[in-house]
């Protein structure tokens, strides 16, 4: 898996990405989280919406990385963001993603003080499950 994060990260390194504020993309992701849960009666745009979210959430980080922009208060920032964004997915589709959401919140405290990244990637699972439900007609 980490291969392919790499990868990924690589092709985002030499992309031509706007040197913006990483923290303006977290925020961006958490807007896109908001208009996933307004739009859930329109199933295509909200699956757009639940893509842009994930987008997003990968070009805060990459973009901090290749502008020499990443720090421990931006790291703060991109978790803060990611549980709040996860909090508003979550709170709708409440079982049994609130309760993985829980303990994703609990791995971001220890994640900050043992300066590790321990999260469980909740939204990613969930672009899939939402995929099989869009797929085979549930919503």
């Amino acid at each position: 898996m980490n291969k392919a994060r790499n990868v990924i990260d690589r092709a985002g390194m030499i992309a031509p990405l706007p040197n913006i504020n990483p923290n303006v993309l977290t925020g961006m992701s958490v807007v896109t989280s908001l208009l996933f849960i307004l739009c859930l009666k329109y199933p295509l745009m909200a699956l757009a919406f639940l893509v842009a979210t994930l987008l997003l959430d990968w070009l805060d980080g990459v973009t901090a990385r290749k502008f020499s922009r990443a720090t421990e208060n931006g790291y703060l920032a991109d978790v803060a963001g990611d549980r709040f964004s996860e909090g508003l997915i979550f709170m709708v589709f409440f079982f049994p993603w609130f309760y993985l959401f829980s303990l994703n919140c609990l791995l971001s405290l220890i994640s900050v003080k043992r300066k590790r990244h321990l999260i469980l990637p909740l939204r990613h699972v969930f672009l899939v499950f939402y995929v099989f439900l869009f797929f085979s007609g549930q919503i």
